[in-house]
């Protein structure tokens, strides 16, 4: 297969200008605030220790500047500051000593040595940007990132659709599985094993368009944190990986639009304060117009048809996606919010023929999606214990519906007729209650701890079938039993600064999955370790166990509405992965980053469709599907560059991924379809003046693997005509060739927004 495409997209949009910040945070202490500035704006806090204790800040600004969001932060206060060059000097207003003299070692270590005279004064100088509070340098996580709703924008895409999914297949030890799609396959894991929430509730259907979009719309992300090693003791139930994204919720800062067209799609949201109350708001809407841009391709392809036939092709596809939120601050220590979220994919396909001899009308319609609506309440019962108690319900479906009629005629009179209506369904409904608190009793010890309760309702099919042919009508009707389980999860994590040079993150996850009289207990222990032996230096070592209740079903290598999620049923166990990690880490200058992670991952108890499976009816699933073990290795090296007028990173990954299935290959183990050998990832931002702004993004990795017959012969059958039959050969027996790809963008500020131009496969790669 060759596919060789080039496409340039623009796109409208209508936020402010780069160099702006985004931040929604209320009551937060003041260090926190400032990691989250310092990624966005790669600038380093500067100020004395003992400055900000016990300060808490609440601020509300979506692409803001800089300075309008220190003012208002600082506002009322006695703390000034002054930005110069990387470095916001803090400093109280009063303030008589000195001027700080200027400190440009290769490497600022936690404390700086001073004159005497002014370290009497200033006995501590503590910085709180790029160079210390590194995530890859200062947790004790392996494989964890946060991405910035401004990378994600100006991140090259097809289309130059900004996406959440695709800006992470962008990372070490992550492939794509399909080229073009939002699939998301990390360290040779299937597409299922990647548990995404929003805003803590989880989501089983995270694409559009069979994958060529994810459903989450970039305009309302605040952050996405992604693990892919060690995992935080909170999250489970999913092997690979875990994608956890978060809103914005209303300012109280004043009314502000975004409107964003492009050749895919357009979205538009608002938000502001509601009243003066402390209520504020934020509504999204975000809507594809394929429907609108094949109409008038059909209407010229429909009448260019022989005029002795009246034959009409039909199409439409359409997605949407809605999100609102609602918060309300009752007192600096308690506020509540309330999410929304609905996700629509809608395709129409078909024809309808009309002859003096037939009448023929074919029409199917598609609908899947997502429903999400939770509640949440925060609050800081100290100034060391605060929690967050939430409630849900989520649903996915997904429905095919067909109508298919036919007449004859003969001499202007029907003489035969048939119709013949299908439609199948399948859902799953989650109702949701969990609670999560934080502790910290001292700066060196942190603690976190929670517990939820499930409750999940799967229909994977429920399907009704009539054939009407002369008036004599057969219905046939298949409905697989519904799955009722219940699933508990209680979870306590502790981080120890044990010194300057060590830290210990330790934690458990136990669950329990209750169905058909059936008990599935699980414990989930992690623990990770992080030495310092200099400043800028890291080495970090782990293991984790995850455990998997659930898997999808799926025949094809896209994303389509009848994959179906099913829960552990009849004699299957739960999937369970096993992993260990090290790496090691080192700051190189101002601003680079360079690591190495090598891991070891065991899976058991994955589930495969046998290779005879479609010989089984579709209601006997234990007969359809097999279960075995798989394991995945390798090594991902980044060298990444987080701030200035030039960033992005450099990625290599090196895998092995297999599977080993009893009743799949003979009972040899075979390579995983995403066992991708080698993959390297270019990523570029330039930041040419306020105005223009580039990216460039280059991919290359090794092919897929898929199955092909290395043999066939023709085999007679029946006297009149023979068949091709080919020979039994391995799984996966064939790597697709190496494939590589360019993506190109450019981005103009305007005073009231940007233009972004995109280019795709900008020098015609093909996939082989």
């Amino acid at each position: 297969m060759r596919l060789i495409l080039l496409i340039l997209a623009v796109t409208l949009g209508m936020s402010a200008a780069a160099r702006r910040v985004t931040v929604d945070v209320h009551n937060a202490d003041a260090e926190t605030v400032f990691k989250t500035l310092m990624q966005q704006s790669g600038k380093n806090f500067v100020y004395a220790a003992g400055l900000l204790d016990g300060m808490k800040i609440s601020v509300h600004a979506n692409h803001r500047p800089l300075r309008k969001v220190l003012d208002d932060m600082f506002r009322n206060t006695d703390i000034r500051y002054k930005i110069k060059g990387d470095n916001v000097m803090l400093s109280r207003r009063p303030a008589r000593i000195k001027p700080l003299p200027t400190v440009a070692p290769r490497m600022l270590p936690d404390s700086v040595e001073l004159p005497f005279e002014l370290a009497n004064q200033l006995a501590e100088l503590k910085v709180t940007g790029s160079r210390l509070q590194n995530r890859a340098l200062e947790s004790a996580e392996i494989g964890s990132y946060r991405l910035s709703a401004e990378k994600i924008i100006y991140t090259p895409q097809i289309f130059g659709e900004s996406d959440v999914v695709k800006t992470l297949q962008l990372e070490p030890g992550v492939s794509a599985g399909t080229e073009g799609m939002a699939g998301l396959h990390v360290h040779g894991g299937n597409a299922d094993e990647n548990l995404y929430t929003l805003d803590n509730v989880p989501l089983y259907q995270v694409n559009h368009f069979a994958g060529l979009f994810s459903a989450f719309n970039v305009d309302v992300v605040k952050s996405v944190d992604f693990y892919k090693s060690s995992f935080p003791a909170r999250l489970d139930g999913r092997l690979s990986s875990f994608v956890d994204v978060r809103t914005r919720g209303g300012g109280e800062d004043g009314h502000h639009g975004l409107a964003r067209l492009g050749l895919t799609s357009g979205a538009f949201n608002i938000s502001g304060p509601i009243g003066h109350g402390g209520t504020g708001y934020s509504v999204a809407l975000r809507r594809s117009w394929y429907d609108v841009l094949t109409a008038p391709l059909l209407a010229i392809n429909n009448s260019l048809n022989d005029p002795n036939f009246d034959e009409d092709l039909r199409f439409r596809y359409a997605f949407t996606d809605f999100n609102a939120k609602i918060t309300h601050r009752f007192s600096p220590r308690s506020n509540v919010h309330f999410m929304v979220y609905y996700g629509e994919d809608f395709l129409q396909g078909g024809n309808k023929d009309n002859s003096d001899s037939y009448k023929e009308d074919d029409n199917n319609k598609l609908r899947w999606g997502n429903l999400v609506a939770s509640a949440g309440w925060n609050y800081r019962f100290s100034d060391g214990l605060s929690g967050e108690f939430t409630t849900a319900y989520t649903r996915y479906f997904s429905g095919l519906k067909r109508r298919w009629y036919y007449a004859e005629y003969v001499q202007g009179e029907m003489s035969s007729e048939s119709l013949d209506v299908s439609d199948s369904n399948n859902n799953i409904n989650d109702w949701i209650f969990r609670s999560d608190f934080y502790w910290n009793p001292a700066e060196a010890h942190r603690l976190n701890f929670g517990a939820s309760y499930t409750f999940h309702n799967f229909h994977p099919t429920d399907s009704h079938h009539s054939i009407t042919t002369d008036g004599i009508q057969a219905i046939v009707s298949d409905t697989t039993e519904r799955y009722r389980a219940n699933e508990l999860n209680a979870y306590i994590g502790y981080d120890w600064r044990l010194s300057d040079r060590w830290q210990l993150n330790a934690g458990l996850h136990g669950s329990l999955f209750a169905i058909d009289s059936k008990l599935h207990p699980a414990a989930s222990p992690r623990l990770s370790l992080r030495y310092s032996p200099r400043p800028g230096w890291a080495f970090k070592a782990a293991y984790g166990r995850t455990v998997q209740y659930v898997h999808q079903l799926s025949q094809s290598y896209i994303s389509l509405p009848t994959d179906q999620w099913v829960p552990v049923t009849g004699n299957f166990k739960p999937q369970t992965a096993d992993k260990i990690s090290i790496g090691a880490y080192r700051c190189i200058g101002s601003d680079w980053t360079v690591s190495a992670e090598a891991y070891w991952k065991w899976m058991h108890n994955l589930v495969e469709y046998r290779t005879d499976y479609y010989l089984a009816p579709a209601w006997q699933t234990d007969r359809r599907f097999t279960s075995g073990n798989g394991s995945a290795k390798g090594v991902d090296f980044k060298l990444s560059k987080e701030s200035g007028h030039i960033s992005g990173h450099l990625g290599y990954s090196l895998l092995w991924a297999d599977r080993h299935f009893a009743e799949r290959n003979g009972g040899r183990p075979y390579p995983a379809r995403n066992d991708n050998r080698h993959k390297i990832n270019l990523l570029l931002q330039w930041q040419i003046n306020d105005i223009w702004s580039m990216g460039a993004s280059w991919t290359g990795m090794s092919g897929n693997r898929v199955t092909l017959p290395i043999q066939v012969w023709e085999s007679p059958i029946i006297s009149d005509w023979s068949a091709d039959v080919p020979l039994d050969t391995d799984v996966n027996n064939y790597r697709l060739p190496f494939y590589h790809r360019l993506d190109l963008s450019f981005t103009r500020q305007t005073r009231r927004g940007y233009w972004t131009f995109s280019l795709y496969n900008a020098y015609y790669a093909s996939s082989g």
